[in-house]
């Protein structure tokens, strides 16, 4: 069974994978980098006001096979300036 490596970058920070996961093939690496983004995403972009997280899998021999990124982005009208209570 081939050997996928996850790398995530949160922010400015990256975490990399040296254990690996076996997993059958690269769909399955797929749905888990997607899975893990849309977690980490869940968890950390509305606490840390980070804009974006990427995890990019590598095979077992340490060449990319693909990324995975979520970022985001706010438009806050200032409603202080605007006259606004809130």
């Amino acid at each position: 069974m081939p050997q996928f490596y996850f790398d995530v970058s949160v922010g400015n920070d990256l975490i990399c994978d040296d254990e690996g996961l076996q997993l059958e093939n690269l769909n399955i690496a797929e749905h888990k980098a997607i899975c893990a983004a849309s977690e980490i995403g869940h968890n950390s972009l509305p606490k840390r006001r980070i804009s974006e997280i990427a995890v990019r899998v590598m095979d077992q021999d340490g060449e990319p096979v693909l990324s995975v990124a979520l970022s985001m982005s706010i438009y806050r009208k200032d409603l202080a300036k605007a006259g606004g209570t809130g």
